[in-house]
């Protein structure tokens, strides 16, 4: 039997990838830790000339990546 790793911190940083959820869905910003401006995540949009356009939203107060 294993036993479960325990997380002592109350939740844990991706380095190097921003990694916010957009609100009301499950997309989170693929952009590089610590960028300013809008979130983006580049896999998502409409598809054209064999291109996503991306998806971006505004930052919040007190984002995490744990939200």
């Amino acid at each position: 039997m294993s036993a479960k790793p325990q997380t002592l911190q109350p939740h844990v940083q991706i380095p190097g990838i921003c990694f916010i959820r957009q609100p009301e869905s499950t997309r989170r910003c693929t952009l590089s830790a610590g960028h300013g401006g809008e979130h983006k995540h580049f896999y998502s949009g409409p598809l054209t000339n064999g291109f996503r356009a991306g998806t971006s939203w505004p930052r919040r107060p007190g984002e995490t990546q744990a939200d």
